[in-house]
Formats: C-alpha cells, sequence, structure tokens
C-alpha cells in the first residue's frame, strides 16, 4: 500500500511539471508579443520594450519558467516563484493581483457547483440504476433508459438554457419567482440562499452525468447479479432487497466511484458553458476571459490548479479503490 501511494504521488508530481512546461511553451506561441498586450494602449514601442524587459518576456521561454519556479515577479519587494514559499502562481499585471488570490476567490463558486451537482447526479444515478436492474427489461427500465439518453443527448448549453427559461422565466412571470437567474451568495453567508441560487446550475450539469451514472449502476448490478455468491445469498433465503442493497450495489460501486472522481475533476477545473449561462463567476469563466484579454500568468495559473485538482482527485479515487479492494494493492 505504501509504495503504491509513493508512485502515485511521484506520478502525480511530474504529471503537474510536464503540464506547467506545456503551459509555458504554448502560452509564448500563443501569445506572440505579450509585452504588447498587457502594456497600456497606443503604446510606443520604447515602451513596450520597457514592459518587455521589467516581466523577462524578452528571455527565452525556459529562462522564463525557471523564473516563474523558483522566484517569479518581485511584487513589493517579495519574491513570488511557485517552488517558493508560500507557493504562488505568478501575478496578473492585467488585473494587478497575484493569481493565486484571483483563483481562491473564484474557487468557492466553482467547488459549490462541482460538488452539489455531484451530490445529485450520484444519488438519482443510483436510485435508478438500482430500480432498472431490479426491474430489468419491463416498463420503469425502459422508461429510465429513455431519460438517461435523452439527458445524454442534449447538449450542456441547450438544457441549461431550457431549465433557466422553465424554472425561472415562466416561474416568475406566473408569480412564482422560486429561483434566482443567476449570482452566487456564500454557503456560510447565507446557506438557504446559497442553495437556492445554486439549484438550477446543479440541475444542468447533474442531467448529462445522470445518464452516464445511471447506465453504469444498472450494468454493474446486472454483472454483479450473475455471479455465484449472489445465487448462494438467493439459496440461503435472503431478501431481494439485501441483496441488491448489501450485495450487489457495494460491489458495483467500484467504477461508479472512480468514474465519479474523474469527472468530479472535470468540473472543478471550470464548467465553463454552465458558469456563463447562470452568470456564476468561477474558475472556468475567469479562465475563458484570461485567454481572450491575453492575460497569460492567470492562464497558465488557472491551467496548473485545473491539473493540480485533477491529479488530487485521481490519487483520492485509486486510493478509495485500493481501499475498498485489497486485492489491488
Amino acid at each position: 500500500m505504501t509504495k503504491n501511494i509513493v508512485s502515485t504521488v511521484l506520478r502525480s508530481a511530474s504529471t503537474l511539471l510536464i503540464v506547467l512546461v506545456l503551459s509555458f511553451f504554448i502560452t509564448r506561441i500563443a501569445y506572440r508579443n505579450p509585452a504588447a498586450m498587457l502594456a497600456p494602449r497606443n503604446a510606443t514601442q520604447e515602451t513596450i520594450d520597457g514592459v518587455a524587459r521589467a516581466l523577462r518576456l524578452n528571455e527565452p521561454w525556459y529562462a522564463q519558467l525557471w523564473y516563474y519556479l523558483f522566484r517569479g515577479p518581485d511584487i513589493q519587494g517579495a519574491p513570488m516563484g511557485l517552488l517558493h514559499w508560500p507557493p504562488a502562481l505568478g501575478y496578473s499585471f492585467r488585473k494587478q493581483a497575484p493569481v493565486t488570490d484571483l483563483i481562491l476567490s473564484k474557487a468557492p463558486v466553482t467547488i459549490s457547483l462541482a460538488l452539489g451537482a455531484m451530490v445529485i447526479w450520484m444519488a438519482i444515478s443510483i436510485i435508478s440504476g438500482v430500480v432498472g436492474a431490479r426491474w430489468q427489461g419491463r416498463l420503469v427500465d425502459h422508461v429510465l433508459a429513455f431519460f438517461a439518453y435523452v439527458g445524454l443527448s442534449v447538449p450542456t448549453f441547450l438544457s441549461g438554457i431550457l431549465i433557466s427559461y422553465f424554472f425561472f422565466f415562466q416561474l416568475t412571470n406566473h408569480g412564482f419567482a422560486w429561483f434566482p437567474s443567476s449570482g452566487y451568495v456564500p454557503l456560510f453567508e447565507d446557506p438557504l440562499e446559497w442553495a437556492r441560487h445554486l439549484v438550477l446550475p446543479w440541475a444542468t450539469l447533474a442531467i448529462a452525468e445522470i445518464g452516464i451514472f445511471q447506465r453504469i449502476v444498472r450494468a454493474g448490478m446486472l454483472d454483479v447479479l450473475g455471479q455465484d455468491y449472489i445465487r448462494t445469498a438467493r439459496a440461503k433465503g435472503l431478501r431481494e432487497s439485501t441483496i441488491y442493497l448489501s450485495h450487489a450495489l457495494k460491489s458495483a460501486l467500484n467504477p461508479i466511484i472512480t468514474l465519479a472522481g474523474l469527472e468530479l475533476a472535470v468540473i472543478m477545473g471550470g464548467a465553463i458553458v454552465t458558469e456563463t449561462i447562470f452568470g456564476l463567476d468561477g474558475v472556468g469563466r475567469m479562465a475563458i476571459t484570461a485567454a481572450l484579454d491575453g492575460d497569460f500568468p492567470l492562464v497558465i495559473g488557472t491551467t496548473i490548479f485545473a491539473a493540480s485538482v485533477f491529479v488530487v482527485c485521481t490519487m483520492i479515487v485509486d486510493l478509495v479503490a485500493q481501499w475498498r479492494d485489497p486485492a489491488r494493492s
């Protein structure tokens, strides 16, 4: 077990280093003249050259990478390198703020969105998957499969627009202002308003995920139900509810836990479409704005943040899978 943990940590660190190097290399290709983008509008060439020298943008990308790792820009006399302590993700000269602070200010929105949606899609997927397996081939199974395929087929931007239209605009027009159309309220400021503002975004993200997870749970349940130990349990006279919930579901959860961790990492990296539709000022929306504005320090920072979230979630999923299945250790 310890050997696997060490191996996972080393692999994760290597992955983050590769992502960082690629991010630096690609941004230097995408932004040919970043000093001109950061300089004031209508700036002279002399001013642009001065910006390039001050930010070391006139040096090779690998030299800039070294500065990024071990020193970074000196903001108010304090070095801000990634491997310095405390670690920093650079400085956004367009927003005049440390990238780490900008990401941390947006992260609660994205985390709330991702975790809430995951709770919804996991709960509904497990229930509907067990029901579909229990009554395989019957009407309820076909109905659940139909809704799963519809959820998979409808793009997120379309489902978000439809949900916003029917559950905000139409309800509001009829005097039922149950859900706000946009905005975010911090959890500890008002938990009820926090949930009320996120219900529609949660539903938008959960719809497509339910279509995937419900079919995986159903397929896993059917596979487990064909095993010998399930037939033995039935021969012993155990109730069907005990067989389905205590035996079959426990074994069928392994693949869904793995997939849930990966999907959570992807969403926390930035649910761009959902954040945009519902006016949520999260990490994904900030990353797109930074890319369009040429704010390459923020682009690199959000990329590293997304990669770090993915790596951490993957590590947790691996450890949970090993804990649930000691034979993998």
